[in-house]
């Protein structure tokens, strides 16, 4: 019962952090101004972008292919894709960790009830796609250091992120450490069990692999898919500069702090590429566009996740 009350009250927190960003956004940006960027979008322009998400949807359902044959989970390019865009179409719904991402570990494990090493897959999946815009980002604010530097907020970002991927890379170090396999005698069988089956990653070359297509996956399915609608609706910007904040974006949007980041995701739109002069009803419009557009396309998994609840029911 604390367990139940503990989610409900996180669940609130984060909708009052929506809805407080959503109603900055209803008062800040000009919507008039939004509808008339949306009319300057072309069949052609929508085409354009959905075959980008297509293109960075199957990269990702790769990346996720490769952790999930680390843990001998074989099933076709096909399969992880089916499970991907249907977990997509759930986190329109759920928050991913009960949605999306909850109902691919399911899917996976399910037919030998390898869950844990399912959910695994799954986590790094997650993990890997993070560290890709990671190192994007920090990779770009090297080449733009005058004009981050300008910028106290992005500088601070920068340095998070180069702490944490630091973080990443010590950790990796001391848990080679013979002091932790004494430590895990400690640990109860379970716990230690689960730590053993994300532990099992750690130096593969199914994680390093993964992580250069995490990379890939943040240039196709964050970068090139959104300077498509920038494109189309004649955003001007200089690409160093799109590119130094693109992945930042994507990195403050991916902290759960919101509902699906409602709010967080437009409100770093409008903040960062605010930086550089870019109209705030412009790149809100982008933000827009890009969520309903791919909110649509999950749709497309309906019939297979109606299909997987029969048979489940049966």
């Amino acid at each position: 019962m604390n367990l139940f009350k503990s989610k409900i009250a996180k669940f609130l927190v984060k909708l009052i952090i929506s809805l407080t960003f959503i109603t900055w956004l209803i008062l800040k940006i000009n919507w008039q101004d939004v509808l008339a960027h949306c009319r300057q979008l072309t069949v052609v322009s929508i085409v354009v972008y959905l075959v980008i998400l297509l293109i960075g949807m199957v990269i990702s359902a790769y990346k996720w292919q490769l952790l999930a044959e680390f843990k001998d989970f074989n099933y076709s390019l096909k399969k992880y894709f089916q499970l991907y865009l249907t977990g997509t179409f759930l986190n329109n719904f759920f928050p991913s960790f009960i949605g999306g991402d909850t109902y691919r570990a399911y899917q996976l494990g399910k037919k030998n009830g390898r869950y844990v090493s399912a959910t695994a897959s799954v986590v790094m999946d997650r993990v890997t796609g993070l560290l890709g815009a990671m190192i994007l980002a920090v990779f770009f604010a090297a080449f733009n250091w005058k004009v981050v530097a300008a910028h106290r907020v992005l500088v601070i970002i920068i340095g998070i992120v180069i702490l944490v991927l630091m973080g990443l890379f010590v950790g990796e170090l001391i848990a080679n450490l013979p002091i932790w396999k004494k430590l895990s005698r400690f640990i109860p069988k379970k716990v230690s069990e689960v730590i053993k089956d994300f532990a099992q990653y750690q130096g593969s070359k199914a994680f390093s692999t993964s992580i250069a297509i995490g990379v890939l996956y943040s240039f196709v399915g964050l970068a090139c898919v959104n300077y498509a609608l920038f494109w189309a609706l004649g955003i001007k910007i200089g690409i160093l500069n799109y590119l130094t904040v693109i992945f930042l974006i994507s990195i403050v949007s991916s902290i759960p702090v919101s509902v699906n980041n409602l709010g967080i995701k437009e409100w770093a739109y409008v903040t960062f590429f605010g930086f550089f002069g870019v109209a705030s009803s412009a790149v809100v419009t982008v933000a827009l566009v890009s969520r309903i557009l791919q909110m649509l396309v999950s749709f497309a998994a309906l019939p297979m996740y109606l299909n997987s609840r029969k048979n489940i029911d049966k």
